[in-house]
Formats: structure tokens, sequence, C-alpha cells
């Protein structure tokens, strides 16, 4: 049993890590030979580099958890045993270098070798608060025999030596790998460069951050240190950014050694300089603020109805918030009901449920609603905000999965406690109707890291009845005082080819009517977006 907790576990851990990684990166490559025994085995967007010998070989990085299956079907193809593969080696610790590592350690039974700070992601699968990217950060399956190496360090496998340049900043745990090969009599030294990019998910900054002070010191020491290696054949870790693609056409004319270009690792660093130079300039540039309105039809509207609560409105492509209570809607408060809808996109995402349509149990006993006692499906189930159903899902999903994907959506506060099935219900969940619109907006644009069809299923399901272009959920719970109720009603509408997301919560006292929903579409009417 406990062993069939642990492969679940693994599989949703992999689905959610595959949402977060982004579709051209897995796509599609035929593996090649590059120089001597040194061979391209990753995606297109991804590296991923297999060093042969008699002895055995040395893979360098695992790709994403999609990736896994063309690396070892990629060794196969050149005609190498994935069981030969004694080493794997990784740049870094993020999801799409290192999320398919457990599985290609799982088929060839490899060591896994790479820095102290990236081994101790690798083994527990979570990603390090200091990294730049944290709050972006998906989890991955946990890979077994991971060994750390100090930097300098040597690794030996028969007549093959690779060595370890510690290079962090991109993450805390970068590693650059370099070694020789040889063709027709002539020696390269070979380069595997980690990310020298200064690329970071909010709030980290690298001119000031407590969660890795020497973050910007790192970058720049790698980025220096990667300039002065002997090189003259580069490999990065996406390899676009150091113009693979490119040297490869010129192979396919002169042989391998178009792969030579004795430049490349300090035009690689020049990018990397030019990257920091730009993400530093961003960082001390005065927030471009947007615009608030407080909207005189929204404070008579509110006032008319005698209602306590706010409602905002984004138009996405002026930035303008139109706003009852600015403050209020700055404030966090559960999410209730409305947390359904990224329930219904992580479901999707860790392959929980495979579609909108597939029927999921609502668990048998009695319900708090009559209606509420049916297994049904998730476009069913939003439409009378079936909790069970929901409930049911989120605990087959699982606490760390749905931990990992919170922090991957930026949700809120990005907390579920310990209870996977009640946090949006009880807390300690809490998201503003500012925040709402945010998450809303990136729905409904599909900028959110996971697959278009996921998306596309929640719009789907989300979309209210009528000619309107109208998306919508509502939400109902405790609110912050006693016998005193919260109601949500959140969503965006398209009008004349523009988005507007908006969220609105109210007080809800003991016996009062329910306005949820008449408010706001009557708060979409008064601002020109809604017909009556």
């Amino acid at each position: 049993m406990k062993r069939m907790v642990k492969l679940l576990l693994a599989a949703a851990l992999a689905a959610t890590a595959q949402a977060a990684v982004a579709d051209h990166w897995s796509a599609p490559q035929e593996p090649f030979a590059i120089y001597g025994n040194t061979y391209y085995v990753g995606t297109h967007g991804v590296s991923s580099v297999l060093i042969t010998s008699k002895a055995g070989h040395i893979l360098i990085d695992g790709g994403s958890p999609d990736g896994a299956a063309q690396i070892a079907q990629h060794i196969r193809q050149l005609g190498f045993k994935v069981e030969d593969v004694k080493y794997i080696l990784n740049s870094h610790e993020h999801v799409d270098h290192a999320g398919g590592i457990a599985e290609l350690q799982r088929l060839s039974g490899a060591t896994v070798l790479t820095s102290t700070a990236g081994a101790a992601v690798l083994r527990s699968g979570q990603p390090s608060k200091a990294d730049p990217q944290y709050t972006s950060s998906a989890a991955m399956t946990p890979v077994a025999k991971v060994q750390a190496l100090d930097d300098g360090a040597e690794v030996s496998l028969g007549d093959l030596r690779v060595r370890a340049r510690y290079t962090p900043g991109h993450t805390p745990g970068g590693v650059s790998w370099t070694w020789q090969a040889s063709e027709g009599g002539s020696t390269a030294n070979m380069v595997y460069a980690d990310s020298l990019t200064a690329y970071a998910s909010a709030p980290f900054q690298y001119r000031d951050n407590t969660t890795y002070p020497q973050a910007r010191d790192d970058i720049e020491r790698s980025i220096a240190l990667v300039g002065a290696l002997p090189c003259d054949i580069l490999i990065s870790a996406h390899p676009e950014f150091s113009d693979l693609w490119t040297r490869m056409d010129k192979a396919a004319t002169v042989g391998h050694a178009g792969f030579i270009d004795r430049t490349a690792c300090r035009a690689y660093a020049a990018k990397g300089t030019a990257w920091l130079a730009k993400t530093l300039a961003q960082e001390a540039a005065p927030p471009q603020a947007a615009q608030w309105k407080e909207s005189p039809h929204l404070e008579q509207l509110f006032a008319q109805q005698g209602v306590t609560g706010t409602f905002v409105l984004h138009d996405a492509s002026a930035d303008v918030y139109t706003v009852h209570d600015r403050a209020r809607a700055q404030t966090r408060f559960i999410p209730a009901s409305t947390f359904k809808i990224p329930n219904s996109l992580i479901g999707l995402g860790t392959g929980t449920v495979a579609s909108v349509d597939q029927v999921l149990p609502y668990g048998g006993g009695k319900t708090a609603r009559p209606e509420w006692a049916h297994d049904m499906s998730l476009r069913d189930a939003i439409k009378i905000s079936n909790v069970p159903v929901y409930q049911g899902m989120a605990r087959r999903i699982g606490l760390a999965a749905m931990r990992s994907n919170l922090q991957t959506l930026n949700y809120g506060n990005m907390d579920p406690g310990t209870a996977v099935d009640t946090f949006w219900l009880k807390g300690p969940l809490m998201i503003s109707a500012v925040e709402q619109t945010v998450f809303l907006e990136k729905l409904a644009q599909d900028r959110l890291p996971f697959s278009k069809e996921a998306m596309a299923a929640v719009r789907d399901i989300t979309r209210q009845p009528g000619a309107a272009d109208l998306h919508a959920k509502t939400g109902w719970g405790s609110g912050p005082v006693k016998e005193v109720d919260l109601g949500w009603w959140v969503g965006w509408v398209m009008k004349d080819g523009k988005l507007y997301s908006f969220a609105l919560n109210i007080d809800i006292p003991d016996g009062a009517a329910d306005k949820r929903v008449s408010l706001g579409k009557a708060a979409l009417q008064a601002l020109g977006l809604l017909q009556p």
C-alpha cells in the first residue's frame, strides 16, 4: 500500500511539473552526433547530452517529465543502451532540466551527480525557497541515488573525465560541465553550460533580496567563468541560447567540425551579461502603476442595495482598475467556491481527471444540498457548485501537488495548510478581489503555466448562458465577522474585442438576501459591459 501511495504521488507530481514546462521545450528532435563520443539526445528546446565509452555512459540532464521518454528513445535510437548509463549529471534544479531525471534514473540505475544545493532539491522534489523562480517553480518526482559533488570535482568513468564547474545564479545549484572529445585525430574542448539568465519570479529581485542575497554576485561570477573556459564546442542548457541549431546546419555541410566555434562561450557569457543588465534596470525602474478609478456609479449602486463590499473591474488593454472600495478590493478573504476554477485547472493539469466530462464520485452519504448527492462531471458540478465532488478530486490531487500548483499559479497567499479538502472553504488559503482579477485575466488569455487544452476546458465550463461572452463563478463562505457570511462573484467578460476581468465580494448578514450575482451584473451594466 505504501508503495502504491508513493507511486501515485510521484505520478501527480510529474503531471504537475509537466504542466509548468513550456510546450515548445518538449518538441521532438532527432538525436545526432556532435563530436567524437558526444551526442545530442534532448528535445528541441531542452538539451541533454550523452557521452559514451566502453565502460559505460554519462548523461547530462534529464529534461522535463515529458522529455524523459524521448531521451531514452534517442539513446536507443543511436544504438546505445539506457541501462549502460552509469552517471546522470544535472545542470540546474528546475523541472525542465531535472523533471525527467527520476524516470531516467529508474530505467538506468545510474548515480545522479550535481551540486550540493541542487542535490537537496533533487532528493526532496521540492523547489528551494532561495530559487529566484521559487514562486513559479513546480515540484518534481524525488530522485534516488543522488550525490553532491564539490566545485571542480572530476567524474571518472573508463577513459571519460568530466569536470563540474559550479555556475550558480540562475539557480543556487547551477553547474556547468566540461570534458574533451576526439574525432579524426583532433581533440575539442567541450562545454555544457548552465543557464546564465538572471530570470526571476516576483517578488524576487537580483538587486536586493533576503532568500538568496548573493544571487547577483553568483551570476556575475558564473558569467565570467563560462566566458573564460577553454571552449571549442558549446552546448547550452537551452540549445537556441547558444545557436546550436545554426551550427548544426553548418555541420550538415562541413561535418562535425561545423559545431566548433571558439567564440561561442564568450558570446554566451555576453548574452548573460546583457540579460543581467536588463533585469537590474527593470528592477531599479519605478513600477508602472496601473490607473485606479473610484466609480461613483458603483458607489451609488452599493448604497442603493444597502450592501457592504467591493467590486473591482480590470480593463486588460488599458491597465485601468475601476473599483468600489479599493482597500477592501486589496484585502484577502477565503476564496470559497470561486476556487472551483483553479481546482478544475489543477485537476486537469495533474491528470487527476481526464476531462471536464469525466464523471466523478460525490462520495456517498448525506450532503448539505440534495442536488449534490450525485456523481457528476466537472461541467455539471461547477454549475451547482457541488462541494463533495470537488473535495473528492482535491483529495486525489493530494496536498503536495495542490501546494505546488498554488505556487505555480501564484494564487493568493498560496497556502493550502494541512487539510486538502477544506483549505479554500475554511482557510488558510486567502485571495483578494484584485488577485482574483489577475488570475482570471491570465486564464482568459491563455497565460497560465498549464496546457492550452486544460485552460480552454475550464473557460468552457465557466461560460454563462446568454448572448454576452461572460464567464463567472460564485462563492459563499464564512466571513471574518461572526453571523456575517462572505459572498463572491468573479469572472471576466469580453466586449468589443477587449477583456475585462472582475471580482465582487460582499458581506451577507444572516437572513439577508443573496445579491451576489444580481449586484455583480448590475455593476457590469452600470459600466457599460452588459446589456440590461
